[in-house]
C-alpha cells in the first residue's frame, strides 16, 4: 500500500511544466496502473474542487484521494513551501477557505504566513507538511516551532523529504518525515510511484492515518489484529524458561547484543515448525559457498541429448557394435551345384527348389508404415475419447462424429495392416521352405545345393545400413547446444549473476580440462569411440572395415557407451551479462541470500543475514524482497544486528533479546507503537527506537546516505540544543 502525499495536476506557476497538468481520463487510467493507495491533490497556491471530485470518484475503488494545497510560505524574510492536507469530508469547507486565503493573488507572487495558514485551516482537521532541509525551499527550524506551537495537534506538522533514504534518517534522528512524488510528469508517474513510501500498516481512512501520526495504541493493536498470526510457545534455553510469542505471517525482526541467544530461538522456533509438519532450516550466511549451492562442479547435474532435440541412436550404436559382414556367394558354388548330375527321381520332380527367391524388404516397409498410422490413429482415437476437458471448447456432436471417422480408419487400418502382415510372412515362410528344402535335397542326394541367391543385395545393404549408422552418429556429434542459464541472484549494481552450463558433445579432438563428463564415461573413452565411429565411416567400402568395426569393439569400456549421451561433456561457471565472473566471498553470500529469498517457501527463517553484505545492497534488493515476501502473507523471522533490516522494514513483529545484570528478557514490540514490552512483565515498558538505534546502529553508514543530510541534522539539532 503506498502512499503520495504531494502531487500536482495542473500547471498553476508560470515556472510548471506543462506536463503537470493531466486529464481525468489520463489520471484515472494512470493511478490504477499504480499500487498508490492514497494520493493528495497539492497543486501550488490552488485547489479546484470540481476537478478533485472528478478525480476522486474516477478511483475511488482503488485510492483515496485527498485534498490538499502546496503554500508559499513567507517566515523572516525567508520563502518555503508547506503542504496543508485535510480531511476528504471538510473537502467543501476546504476549497472555501482556500479561497479566503488566496483572494485574486497571483498564485506566482502569492505569499502567506504560517499563523495565517493555521487560523485558516486548523479547524478543517489538516496535516502540515514542510519542505525540510535538502527539500528546497526550505522551511527553517524557528518557523517549524513556530508552527508546532500554533497548530492543534503538533503530531500533525510533519517534515518532507526528498527520497526514502533522507526521510529514514529524518525518522531515525527523531523526526516526523515523509515525501511525495511532486510529479512532473505524468508520463513518468508508473516509474516513479514504484519508489514511493510503503504504508506498513493498512490505512483505510483518513483518519486512521491521523490516528498513527499521534501512534494511537488502539488504533495500532485494531490493524495488527486483523494480521494473522501464530502464538508460539518455546523453550530454547530449557523448561526454565518459556518464550511466548506472536509469530505474524509478514517480518519479524529478532535483534539484541551478541550472545544473547537469538539463534537458539530460531532453531527452536525451526523444530516448532518442523513439528508441525513444515520443512524449515535456519538460513545462516557462512554455512554455504555459492560454488556448493549451485553444484558448480557439476557432481549433481545430469541430462540427456534428448532434452535438446538430439537422437541418442542407441539403436545405431548397437548396430555397429554387433554387425557381421554379410558374404557374397562365390562362382564356385554355383559351378559346383551345376557340375553334379542330378540322378534323384524325387528331387528332378520337385519344383519348390527352384523358385526364386523373394526379396521381403518392400513388404516389410509396407507393413511399418501402416503399422505407424494405425498406432497414431489409435492414439488420437485414445486422447479425444478420455479427455473430457476438450468437451469445454468443442461440440459433444462434433466430437462424437470425429470418434465415429477415427473408428472407420482405425479399422481400415487395422485390414490393411493384417494383410501387410500376412504379405510380408508369406513372402519371409516361403524364402525359408525354398532354403530348407534345397540344404535337405542336397543332405539326401550329396548334390551341393544351388545357392538361392548372390548375396550382393545384402551385402550392399549391410554396408549402406553401416554408413548411415556411422553418419548419423557422427551428425549428432556436432550438433550445437545452447547454454543453460539459471538465474543466481542479484548483484546489484554489477548486474544479474547467472549459472550458465555450457554443453558440447565430444567429437574425438575435445582437450578442454574445463569440461567434465556428464554420464559416467571418462574423456579418454569418449575421443576414442568418436574416433573409431570416424574411422569406420571413412572405410564403408574397404576390404578392412570390418577391422575397424573390430577396433571399435576392442576399445576398454566400449560397454558403457550405448547411447551419444555418454559422449556429453559439460562446464559451469557464472556470468554477468554474458561474461565470465568468480564471485567473491561477499558476493556469494549476497547471491544465497537473495536465492533464499527467492525460494517460495512458507515460513522463512534467516541468521545474521547482513554478513559480508554492504548497506546498497541489503537496502535496494534485499529489503525490498523481505517485504516483498511479507506481502505474499509468509512468516519471515530474522535475527539482525542490521538497522537497515531492522528498522526499515518496519517489521510487525520486533523481539528483543536483552541480557542486563546477570538476566535474560525477552521484549516485544513494534515500530508503530514505538515500545517494547517485556513478555513476562518482568521488567519495565523500553523505548523502540531507542533500542533500535543502540543496539544496531553503526555509524552514520547504516541509516544511509552520508554527507550534507546527516551533518545538516546534526547541525540543525545542535543549534536547537544551543538555544
Amino acid at each position: 500500500m503506498k502512499i503520495d502525499i504531494h502531487t500536482h495536476t495542473r500547471k498553476v506557476k508560470s515556472g510548471d511544466a506543462d506536463t503537470r497538468n493531466v486529464e481525468a481520463k489520463d489520471f484515472i487510467e494512470i493511478v490504477k496502473n499504480t499500487n498508490v493507495n492514497i494520493l493528495a491533490i497539492t497543486n501550488h497556491n490552488h485547489f479546484d474542487k470540481t476537478q478533485y471530485e472528478e478525480f476522486r470518484d474516477g478511483v475511488i475503488e482503488c485510492c483515496q484521494i485527498w485534498p490538499g494545497i502546496e503554500l508559499d510560505i513567507l517566515e523572516n524574510g525567508k520563502r518555503a513551501h508547506m503542504i496543508v492536507i485535510c480531511n476528504p469530508k471538510k473537502y467543501v469547507e476546504f476549497s472555501e477557505a482556500v479561497d479566503r486565503i488566496l483572494g485574486t493573488k497571483n498564485p506566482d507572487t502569492f505569499t502567506t504566513t504560517i499563523r495565517e495558514t493555521v487560523d485558516e485551516f486548523d479547524n478543517l482537521d489538516c496535516v502540515y507538511i514542510a519542505h525540510y532541509l535538502v527539500k528546497k525551499p526550505n522551511l527553517e527550524d524557528e518557523a517549524l516551532n513556530l508552527l508546532t506551537g500554533l497548530v492543534t495537534n503538533p503530531k500533525r506538522v510533519l517534515k518532507e523529504a526528498t527520497n526514502a533514504i533522507s526521510a529514514g534518517i529524518y525518522i531515525s534522528h527523531g523526526h516526523n518525515s515523509i515525501y511525495g512524488s511532486d510529479i512532473r510528469d505524468w508520463k513518468d508517474y508508473e516509474e516513479i510511484a514504484k519508489t514511493l513510501p510503503e504504508l506498513r500498516l493498512p490505512v483505510e481512512s483518513y483518519e486512521q492515518f491521523c490516528l498513527l501520526l499521534e501512534k494511537d495504541e488502539a488504533t495500532i493493536n485494531t490493524i495488527l489484529d486483523k494480521k494473522v498470526k501464530e502464538n508460539i510457545e518455546i523453550s530454547p534455553f530449557g523448561v526454565a524458561e518459556i518464550i511466548r510469542l506472536d509469530i505474524y505471517n509478514d517480518i519479524n525482526i529478532l535483534f539484541g547484543s551478541k550472545g544473547t541467544g537469538k539463534t537458539e530461538i530460531l532453531e527452536a522456533l525451526s523444530k516448532y515448525f518442523n513439528d508441525k509438519g513444515h520443512k524449515t532450516s535456519v538460513y545462516k550466511s557462512n554455512d554455504n559457498h555459492l560454488n556448493e549451492a549451485f553444484d558448480l562442479k557439476g557432481n549433481h547435474f545430469d541430462c540427456q541429448v534428448t532434452d535438446f532435440g538430439i537422437d541418442e541412436c542407441e539403436d545405431e550404436i548397437q548396430f555397429l557394435k554387433d554387425v557381421s559382414e554379410e558374404e557374397i556367394t562365390s562362382l564356385s558354388k554355383y559351378s559346383s551345384h551345376f557340375a553334379y548330375e542330378e540322378t534323384n527321381k524325387i528331387s528332378q520332380e520337385l519344383a519348390i527348389k527352384n523358385i526364386v527367391l523373394e526379396d521381403s524388404t518392400h513388404s516389410e516397409r509396407g507393413l511399418n508404415e501402416v503399422s505407424e498410422f494405425l498406432n497414431s490413429f489409435e492414439e488420437i482415437s485414445l486422447l479425444v475419447e478420455e479427455n473430457l476437458e476438450l468437451e469445454k471448447h468443442v461440440d459433444k456432436a462434433l466430437i462424437q462424429e470425429l470418434v465415429e471417422v477415427i473408428k472407420k480408419i482405425v479399422e481400415q487400418l487395422k485390414v490393411g495392416t493384417e494383410s501387410k502382415f500376412f504379405e510380408n510372412k508369406s513372402i519371409v515362410l516361403l524364402n525359408k521352405l525354398v532354403y530348407i528344402i534345397n540344404i535337405e535335397i542336397a543332405k539326401k542326394t550329396g548334390q551341393p545345393p544351388k545357392p538361392i541367391k548372390t548375396g550382393f543385395a545384402d551385402y550392399a545393404k549391410n554396408r549402406i545400413k553401416i554408413e548411415v549408422s556411422s553418419k548419423k552418429i557422427l551428425d549428432c556429434t556436432r550438433s550445437q547446444i545452447n547454454p543453460i542459464l539459471v538465474y543466481a541472484g542479484s548483484l546489484g549494481a554489477k548486474g544479474e549473476l547467472y549459472c550458465n552450463t555450457n554443453l558440447i558433445l565430444q567429437n574425438g579432438t575435445i582437450t578442454d580440462g574445463g569440461y567434465t563428463p556428464v554420464k559416467n564415461v571418462r574423456k579418454t573413452p569418449q575421443k576414442q569411440f568418436v574416433n573409431a565411429i570416424v574411422s569406420i565411416s571413412k572405410h564403408i567400402y574397404a576390404t578392412d572395415l570390418f577391422a575397424r568395426i573390430s577396433e571399435l569393439n576392442g576399445l576398454d569400456t566400449i560397454e558403457n557407451i550405448t547411447s551419444v549421451s555418454d559422449l556429453l561433456l559439460k562446464y559451469r561457471h557464472f556470468t554477468i551479462n554474458g561474461t565470465h565472473y568468480s564471485p567473491s566471498n561477499g558476493e556469494s553470500s549476497m547471491v544465497l541470500l537473495h536465492k533464499e529469498l527467492l525460494e517460495d517457501k512458507d515460513i522463512y527463517l534467516i541468521d545474521e543475514p547482513e554478513k559480508s553484505l554492504g548497506n546498497d545492497y541489503i537496502n535496494d534488493v534485499i529489503v525490498p524482497l523481505l517485504k516483498e515476501r511479507a506481502l505474499l502473507g509468509k512468516k519471515v523471522i530474522i535475527a539482525t544486528h542490521d538497522a537497515n533490516i531492522a528498522v526499515r522494514t518496519l517489521p510487525y513483529n520486533s523481539i528483543y533479546r536483552l541480557h542486563e545484570k546477570g538476566l535474560y528478557y525477552t521484549l516485544t514490540g513494534n515500530p508503530f507503537l514505538n515500545a517494547l514490552r517485556c513478555i513476562n512483565s518482568s521488567r519495565s515498558e523500553m523505548d523502540w527506537k531507542e533500542i533500535s538505534m543502540k543496539t544496531l546502529e553503526g555509524g552514520k553508514d547504516a541509516f544511509g546516505e552520508r554527507g550534507k543530510i546527516y551533518d545538516a541534522i546534526k547541525y540543525s539539532v545542535n543549534r536547537r540544543q544551543s538555544k
